[in-house]
């Protein structure tokens, strides 16, 4: 009998403190995440802040500021985002393309590919490229860039919005724009699923080597900027990751989150 209640006491003794050890853990695992959440939530404040204001704007970016808290610590990545992208799911489509230069490329990540259209864009008959999200946005600053060599620039055109597809607004309008690398901004519009670039106008932009070229638009590179945020909490040797993309915008002191953050596992 003696035996059997020592026995008994042992294991109970033993139980405890894994008990004891677990609830630490889960402890410690909480606090980790609240760190991450806090290191989400000071990076927004960051990027919708102005300079002046104290804090970093919105085309800040870090590739690793780390605040200590209580017994822990947050770790921010703030990086560049492009919802256009297609590995990110955006998909593209275009009124018209030409041969292998097709509107895919304009959200391919590279440079030296490029949407070209078919036709020469007119008031009556505009080229269009529209963008698919896989989700709907909140935006607030597009960008357009042409080849290093081209004379197809946008000259007059328009950023226009859509929830449907179908029915759009137009957030930005431009006439004798100049520039081959264009960063348009404009209010928050909410509930973006599609974005369109439609053009009325090309070839303001003249080569360097004089050629004049064939009146089409030409799109190298266009994207629908954000950022993404990477949070790491951290106590003693437990980590929580976790991932949020949004919009800032530091004029108005606000930011979008895109979607609710994803914890990101394991965290290295």
């Amino acid at each position: 009998m003696l035996i059997s209640l020592t026995a008994i006491t042992v294991a109970f003794l033993y139980m405890s403190s894994v008990q004891v050890k677990v609830m630490g853990y889960d402890t410690a695992s909480s606090q980790a995440l609240w760190l991450a959440e806090a290191g989400l939530q000071k990076a927004i404040w960051n990027l919708m802040t102005p300079t002046a204001a104290g804090g970093q704007g919105e085309d800040w970016t870090t590739s690793g500021t780390t605040e200590s808290l209580g017994d822990g610590n947050y770790a921010m990545v703030v990086e560049r985002w492009d919802f256009a992208l297609a590995n990110n799911g955006a998909s593209a489509t275009a009124t018209s393309e030409q041969g292998s230069n097709v509107a895919a490329n304009a959200i391919d990540g590279n440079d030296a590919t490029y949407w070209e259209s078919v036709n020469q864009p007119t008031e009556a008959n505009p080229q269009e490229i529209i963008i698919t999200f896989p989700y709907a946005l909140t935006l607030n600053k597009v960008r357009f860039l042409i080849l290093p060599v081209s004379d197809h620039s946008p000259r007059n055109y328009s950023w226009q919005v859509s929830s449907d597809g179908v029915n759009y607004t137009t957030v930005v309008n431009v006439t004798n724009n100049s520039s081959a690398d264009v960063t348009d901004t404009f209010t928050a519009a909410s509930n973006v699923k599609y974005l369109k670039l439609q053009v009325t106008t090309v070839g303001l932009v003249v080569p360097p080597q004089g050629i004049p070229g064939v009146p089409r638009v030409r799109i190298a590179t266009l994207e629908a900027i954000g950022s993404k945020i990477t949070s790491t909490g951290a106590v003693a040797s437990l980590s929580r990751k976790l991932q949020q993309t949004v919009v800032a915008d530091d004029a108005t002191v606000t930011a979008y989150s895109q979607k609710d953050w994803n914890e990101i596992v394991p965290v290295n």
